[in-house]
């Protein structure tokens, strides 16, 4: 009995947690370039496999299983679809890669393409002003004072005639090493990065990766399957406790 406990225990926690990711990625329905992020459980060992313990194990449950429980959480990287803006400093990337952007002194990736010219003629996100990375690191910088620029699909800036600079674009390896930091930002060890072979389109910008729809019918199971786990913990205590009333009286 305490066994069946244990393990609706468990499917309340794992379904807690899928409810939260699913959340998270609803309120990110309309994120420019946001990736959606995909809970990933798996079964978890009977203790006796799980590691040392103290006393016997009953025959009839050694070979049950542990339950469900989290196996990792993980980010769908897949292209979405771009949405025309006509505003020339917003970028789309066509192909696998990321935008760099200089945020809290780090180089960090993105997907967000939207971009502005601060007071100094710097080219910094729209969302906190973070300064885009020119190709070598440097954060781009442009002429305050000159014309419209334009950027072209190879990710070269042109202003008044001139190329001023390139859109650092990079690729990784292994997107496993890429952490979620905020802002559509992520984090990776320098190892990790390598060239991009995307395509920049100016003019658009990429959207959001989360299909609302399907995220709502997700967390509409994720839901029942909590709701299912607690009324089989209310149903296993009511049972324990008439067992309990039966061999003390």
């Amino acid at each position: 009995m305490i066994y069946g406990l244990y393990n609706s225990a468990a499917g309340m926690a794992t379904n807690e947690y899928r409810q939260a990711v699913l959340a998270n990625n609803l309120a990110n329905a309309d994120t420019v370039g946001f990736k959606r992020d995909i809970p990933v459980f798996a079964e978890r060992a009977p203790a006796w496999l799980a590691g040392d313990r103290s006393g016997p194990s009953a025959p009839d449950l050694a070979g049950l299983s542990g339950g469900l429980w989290l196996g990792r959480t993980c980010t769908d990287f897949g292209e979405a679809s771009k949405v025309k803006t006509d505003n020339p400093l917003d970028v789309a990337l066509d192909g696998p890669g990321f935008l760099s952007v200089a945020a809290d002194g780090q180089r960090r990736l993105t997907r967000d393409g939207r971009m502005r010219l601060d007071t100094q003629g710097r080219l910094v996100a729209v969302s906190d002003g973070a300064p885009i990375l020119g190709r070598g690191g440097m954060p781009l910088q442009l002429n305050p004072f000159g014309g419209p620029p334009s950027i072209d699909q190879d990710g070269r800036i042109q202003q008044d005639g001139q190329i001023l600079g390139e859109l650092d674009l990079a690729d990784v390896t292994n997107h496993a090493a890429l952490q979620k930091v905020g802002e559509g930002r992520y984090a990776t060890p320098d190892e990790n990065l390598r060239p991009s072979p995307a395509n920049v389109y100016s003019g658009y910008t990429e959207s959001s990766g989360v299909k609302p729809v399907s995220e709502l019918v997700s967390m509409i199971d994720a839901s029942r399957a909590y709701q299912l786990n607690a009324q089989m913990i209310s149903v296993q205590d009511q049972t324990l406790g008439r067992l309990v009333t039966l061999i003390s009286g």
